[in-house]
């Protein structure tokens, strides 16, 4: 989840970069959607994975 939380970081650092820059509206969405996408994925798969552990966690338990 660390790993998750660093990447948004550096995303969120990336954003105000381009809003501050001269990139434009155009090459600014070409570069963010990517990564955003990149970004929910991963923020996904890590709550599907903790969910799958504690059910099968409690499964062992019954």
């Amino acid at each position: 989840m660390f790993a998750i939380r660093r990447y948004a970081l550096i995303l969120i650092v990336l954003i105000i970069g381009i809003i501050l820059g001269t990139l434009g509206l155009d090459v600014a969405l070409i570069i963010l959607t990517p990564l955003v996408l990149l970004w929910l994925m991963l923020w996904d798969e890590k709550s599907y994975k903790r969910s799958q552990q504690k059910n099968h966690h409690l499964s062992y338990k019954k």
